[in-house]
């Protein structure tokens, strides 16, 4: 299909794309490329450590400073508000959390940063970054809004992609905005028992350890996603359908995907899957790149058994 595709580009296209694509794989040219990436992740680091936003990074911070975990959450009687993810959240990240707000946004903001570069690297790295010079263009605006609040989107996507390979990391969705776990999905068609099997049971033990220290907590979290349902979607939300909806398509896409082996489209589903889509839950689409790419992080022990399989009777013989 492909194929045919190419036969309708011209030539001198063509040539230029070949020409790009072979000079891309020099090894001079990908070191830099790399040594790129890498400066222009730091001197955005440094930018935003020195022009700070109080944004989401700051609500986890503040929230354990708060007589009440979930005291914000419907006080006002408008959805979203104040702290919404579970109990379990606030507890992994409280040694993190009780650090001086500067002390903890410098380290939240550099393992987002060295995430996303992680995550694109290293060609796609260079061109988002890029987008910090560009001032007045919503849609390029995603990354540097994104950074500057901090919210958890980018570690969701690394959730769903790293999924593949440990299905425990689906706890962390479950546990946070709850819905994007429509990815459990894939396990399901496929029936890979296994694989949803550890992602339930390890959200299982969370809970049940998180339980044991905070019960009141997990009641209070559970009424406040009961309230937010209630509530009319958020003014800043850039969707146009609710969540029910929303979760119909999400629901479709993931199953489609699992009968066609169209991993890339799971992180896809996850974010139209969520309670609300901001401008910065569009930097999820980053995890459709490790899954095109399929790098070995990606890549469970059946899928890795596959290839070698493949790559072995591919090889000439003497």
């Amino acid at each position: 299909m492909v194929d045919a595709a190419l036969r309708f580009v011209p030539v001198p296209i063509a040539r230029f794309c070949a020409t790009a694509a072979k000079t891309a794989q020099r090894r001079d040219v990908r070191r830099g490329v790399l040594a790129l990436a890498v400066l222009t992740a730091v001197a955005v680091y440094v930018y935003y450590l020195r022009n700070v936003y109080e944004g989401d990074a700051y609500g986890y911070w503040q929230s354990i400073r708060w007589e009440n975990l979930y005291q914000n959450a419907t006080a006002s009687g408008a959805a979203p508000q104040g702290y919404l993810y579970s109990p379990a959240f606030d507890q992994a990240l409280w040694p993190l959390l009780s650090l001086p707000w500067l002390a903890f946004h410098a380290i939240w903001l550099g393992l987002l940063t060295a995430l996303l570069a992680w995550m694109a690297r290293p060609w796609l790295a260079c061109l988002v970054f890029a987008t910090f010079l560009v001032p007045g263009i919503d849609l390029l605006a995603v990354p540097r809004h994104y950074l500057s609040s901090g919210n958890i989107f980018l570690p969701m996507a690394l959730a769903v992609v790293a999924g593949f390979r440990w299905p425990w990391t689906y706890s962390f969705l479950l546990l946070t905005k709850v819905t994007p776990g429509v990815g459990l999905l894939w396990f399901l068609v496929r029936r890979e028992w296994r694989n949803l099997f550890i992602a339930l049971a390890a959200t299982t033990a969370v809970v049940v350890v998180s339980f044991s220290f905070s019960s009141n907590l997990w009641f209070d979290w559970v009424n406040v996603l009961k309230s937010n349902a209630g509530y009319s979607e958020p003014s800043f939300a850039i969707h146009v359908l609710p969540l029910l909806p929303r979760l119909v398509i999400a629901s479709l896409m993931t199953v489609v995907a699992a009968r066609y082996d169209a991993r890339w489209v799971v992180p896809i589903a996850a974010m139209i899957a969520l309670p609300y889509i901001t401008d910065t839950a569009l930097i999820m689409f980053v995890g459709v790149v490790p899954l095109l790419r399929h790098d070995a992080w990606t890549e469970d022990r059946t899928r890795r058994s596959e290839g070698a399989t493949q790559t072995a009777l591919a090889l000439p013989k003497a």
